[in-house]
């Protein structure tokens, strides 16, 4: 079932497809939205970045939505009328308008241009990206349960699922700053600092249905979306500071009769130095990291 403005879109002969690697016709109706504004400050003689971290600095843009399908006709020229229908729609359209579905309600408008191919003479492939200004970034905040693997002493399991990999910097220098200058007649060179370390989170999440799998991605929402830093700690590796400024995406999703699959991948920004878990200096269990004192399980 998908709505767009109150107008079945299955009444103008749309036939929902699906997205790559998924058998669900919409794509990014669960994604975390980028941050607005400026989110940190580049002191050039600094490694790394300041974050604003602060609640009153936190603000989110929207997300782009894209529902694929067909359109079957009788005939071609029956597609080309039931495709000239929808078209009629989108061209109605003042405002932002409702996009239902049985995975919820997202007040949308067209950003793009509506791709639409022949398949054959009764059958067309649309894409229609639209975009959603005003999303809600909520959600319940998981409990912590001191794990020593998750985020801020929340397991990856609490989190919904199992980290499937945490890569990027974890062993690379980062590259140095970049720099500006001009000489005359000979190769300019300056020594600066690096730039803030990179990775990159993918999360796998199965839940026994869409609503249970919709919970677990907004509660990931709500703690990437918390003021101040977030603290990381995967496999092998040190405790990491880091903050999410470009939110993520939701892919690879399954909705199946006995559960609801898919794949977090977020881009971290570190911030600080990490921490090696062998190497803490520890004060019965409270570990002081970059000004902040947070507790881990040992």
């Amino acid at each position: 079932m998908y709505n767009l403005n109150k107008i079945s879109l299955e009444s103008l002969g749309f036939i929902p497809g699906r997205q790559d690697n998924s058998n669900i016709a919409l794509s990014g109706f669960l994604d975390m939205p980028s941050r607005l504004g400026t989110t940190q400050y580049d002191w050039a003689g600094e490694s790394g970045v300041e974050p604003y971290l602060s609640a009153d600095e936190i603000f989110f843009g929207g997300r782009d939505l894209v529902p694929r399908g067909f359109i079957k006709g009788n005939s071609r020229a029956d597609c080309e009328s039931k495709r000239l229908q929808i078209v009629s729609l989108i061209d109605s359209f003042t405002d932002l308008v409702p996009l239902e579905s049985k995975w919820g309600e997202h007040n949308v408008y067209v950003n793009g241009a509506v791709n639409v191919e022949f398949l054959q003479s009764k059958f067309l492939k649309i894409t229609i990206p639209m975009h959603e200004p005003m999303p809600i970034v909520s959600g319940v905040l998981p409990a912590a349960d001191d794990s020593e693997l998750g985020i801020d002493g929340i397991s990856f399991k609490s989190l919904g699922g199992t980290m499937l990999e945490l890569s990027g910097d974890r062993r690379n220098r980062p590259a140095p700053k970049s720099v500006q200058f001009t000489t005359y007649g000979k190769e300019g060179y300056a020594i600066t600092k690096t730039v803030s370390p990179e990775l990159n989170l993918k999360l796998y999440i199965k839940q026994p249905n869409y609503a249970a799998f919709k919970e677990k991605v907004q509660g990931m929402m709500a703690l990437l979306s918390s003021p101040g830093l977030r603290h990381i700690t995967g496999n092998n590796d040190s405790i990491r500071s880091f903050f999410v400024k470009d939110g993520f995406v939701v892919n690879t999703m399954y909705s199946k009769s006995a559960h609801f699959t898919g794949v977090i991948e977020c881009k971290l920004t570190q911030a600080g130095i990490p921490v090696s878990v062998d190497n803490l200096n520890i004060n019965g269990s409270l570990v002081t990291i970059n000004a902040e004192t947070i507790q881990i399980k040992l």
